[in-house]
């Protein structure tokens, strides 16, 4: 899928969000602030194999307290990477029935597992054979291969792949955690406002100014440079997931990167989905799993959590946005 010229998606977003100023640093979130009564400061980089931006107001910018934030990601991505042989997750992938350790590693498979749980295991990061089967994830597969999140086992502060056919990606988990990594290394310097997307997992850390809250553009999912909806944010993390996000052509077929763990292969009912959580790990993980359970079920999971909202476009055109979003999202 051709991504529109990034200066192009600007000017069109800068439109639809009635000429307030922006950053863009990936094609699904546009950020938008009241310029010019926002003074902020704005800084970029690459991990987790997307562009990251974190935007801070001048008065309180420190580029040490940034690079401390950038290097946390950085930890995140080299430990819990499922590209290449070295991190800490694919030494457990590699080495099934020995046990390892780790915090990060130990966290983001016990969130995975809590999640899992209240999905329904639509969430199942032992998703790597499947993703490595349609060629988003390099590695070799075979028939034995399997999906079964009851294999991968935490136990106090160490956690293993119990036996060989079954492997661990974290892909739809690990940005969310490296976004709350990062926002926490910025808290611990004195950073209480501050805006950070690691592309299109974001926490908004207090306002950009005393009256106003962050306002974040959502990418149309049929329409590449175009906005569909803004919703405003404090103190909240927000993600968003959907078949339009990555795809890839197999056997002459465009197939989405989100897997049914029930069947090992993709899905293409939910289009785009948006979470927001108080903490990016949980929204990250919540927009891919309710990516992949049927809508009334996504629906009445994101409705029954408190703190949590949910804003769905599916292939057929319709849309839901739940109880705690409505009023502070707005369709454009």
């Amino acid at each position: 899928m051709k991504l529109p010229n990034r200066r192009q998606f600007l000017v069109d977003v800068s439109k639809a969000l009635g000429g307030l100023a922006l950053m863009g640093t990936a094609p699904t979130w546009a950020f938008a602030t009241r310029s010019p009564h926002t003074d902020l400061v704005h800084r970029s980089t690459r991990s987790m194999g997307t562009s990251i931006g974190v935007s801070i107001p001048t008065k309180m910018f420190d580029s040490a307290h940034v690079e401390a934030a950038f290097q946390s990601l950085y930890r995140v991505d080299s430990l819990l990477s499922a590209h290449g042989g070295d991190s800490s997750l694919m030494i457990m992938n590699n080495s099934p029935g020995a046990w390892q350790s780790g915090r990060e590693l130990v966290e983001v498979s016990r969130a995975a597992g809590r999640l899992s749980e209240i999905t329904f295991g639509a969430l199942d990061v032992t998703v790597l054979p499947a993703m490595r089967r349609f060629g988003f994830i390099p590695g070799s597969v075979s028939d034995l291969d399997r999906i079964d999140f009851s294999k991968l086992e935490v136990r106090g502060e160490r956690v293993r792949i119990v036996e060989s056919g079954f492997g661990a990606d974290f892909g739809g988990i690990a940005k969310g955690y490296g976004v709350d990594e990062a926002i926490s290394t910025l808290r611990a310097h004195g950073v209480h406002t501050a805006l950070l997307d690691a592309g299109g997992d974001l926490f908004a850390m207090g306002r950009p100014d005393p009256d106003r809250l962050w306002k974040v553009g959502i990418r149309h999912p049929f329409r590449e440079n175009q906005l569909i909806a803004t919703v405003e944010l404090e103190n909240e993390a927000a993600a968003t997931s959907g078949t339009y996000v990555q795809k890839k052509m197999v056997d002459g077929k465009e197939v989405s990167h989100l897997m049914d763990p029930k069947t090992g292969k993709p899905v293409n009912h939910v289009v785009s989905s948006t979470i927001t959580a108080p903490d990016a790990m949980t929204a990250d993980g919540l927009a891919t799993a309710t990516s992949i359970m049927q809508p009334l079920a996504a629906q009445a999971l994101i409705e029954s959590l408190p703190d949590v909202g949910g804003f769905w476009i599916y292939a057929d055109g319709s849309h839901y946005v739940s109880r705690v979003l409505r009023g502070r999202l707005q369709l454009l």
